[in-house]
């Protein structure tokens, strides 16, 4: 989900109480089903109580990028999940 500010259209990812831009408190959302790859690592050492393995995805909607992390090798589509995770799209 994407929050965009009413009063000056900023997008941001991460829910805040105030727009960074303007300072409204205002916002819709905007739900994402799609995102652009831009760029993946692969992690194979991991912090405890995460999969062995994952490829930490930077990811692009509009004009907002995000971090996700994919359990499978990313493509140039992906779908975000919940919880900061993403799935290529077949």
């Amino acid at each position: 989900m994407i929050y965009v500010c009413k009063n000056c259209g900023y997008s941001f990812w991460v829910k805040r109480a105030r727009c960074p831009r303007c300072y409204s408190t205002e916002f819709n959302t905007k739900n994402i089903e799609e995102v652009e790859l831009l760029i993946s690592w692969k992690l194979t050492a991991t912090p405890d109580g995460f999969e062995d393995k994952y490829w930490l995805c930077l990811v692009k909607s509009d004009n907002v990028k995000l971090f996700c992390r994919s359990l499978s090798e990313p493509k140039n589509k992906m779908r975000i999940k919940e919880n900061g995770l993403c799935e290529p799209l077949a």
